[in-house]
């Protein structure tokens, strides 16, 4: 069976995409390395078109708080209903050290599989991998269980349980974590970096838009 990976990082196919690094790490033992396209930097329809082509779909996107890049929600949104008993799986990968943060995403997941019609390969969830990118030396380990598990994966067309319930740990952080963690939000130290971030790409004043809504705010 055919597979074909979707990159959902806005950064698209580049050295510094952790959803890519993840992505080139599940196809490296593969005897027939699946093809992995970009999302956010190939045509849309044309990706609609191409993806009719392979058996199963699998979208390795990253979380960003609490949900996943725009581009990847427009391309689901007009996502086209499975044909030919295809079958659809996503990996979330995420700074957050716990999973729990995940845990929308995966249901929107498979949600979307459902009301597609797809076969629902799962979501794989893996946190703590802030610096994933800029930083491969300190993610050998997590290479090379992605590539185990897209090795697998070639011969199972499956997600191997192991693996599953490996990286969803840890799901929860300590209650003296969650507690410290909360006192920096509080105090102001804990969102610094995000605002530095937003203001740097423009984004200050859009910073609670919701356009994925249907409803007004």
């Amino acid at each position: 069976m055919k597979t074909i990976i979707l990159n959902g990082s806005p950064k698209g196919n580049v050295n510094n995409s952790g959803s890519y690094f993840l992505a080139r790490a599940f196809v490296s033992k593969m005897e027939n390395p699946c093809e992995i396209h970009s999302i956010a930097k190939e045509n849309q329809q044309d990706l609609y078109n191409y993806i009719e082509h392979f058996d199963n779909i699998i979208i390795i996107t990253p979380n960003y708080v609490h949900s996943v890049p725009g581009v990847v929600l427009d391309f689901l949104h007009k996502f086209p209903s499975a044909t030919c008993n295809k079958s659809i799986g996503f990996i979330i990968q995420s700074g957050y050290p716990e999973t729990s943060e995940s845990e929308i995403i995966c249901r929107y997941f498979k949600k979307t599989a459902e009301r597609l019609g797809y076969h629902y390969l799962g979501t794989i969830a893996k946190g703590e991998c802030a610096g994933i990118a800029i930083m491969p030396n300190m993610f050998k380990k997590l290479a090379e269980q992605f590539a185990e598990l897209g090795k697998t994966f070639e011969q199972t067309n499956s997600f191997d349980k192991k693996y599953i319930d490996l990286f969803s740990q840890p799901y929860l952080l300590p209650k003296g974590i969650v507690v410290f963690l909360n006192l920096l939000n509080t105090i102001g130290i804990g969102k610094l970096g995000w605002i530095k971030m937003i203001k740097k790409n423009n984004a200050y004043q859009q910073r609670l838009d919701m356009p994925f809504l249907d409803q007004p705010r």
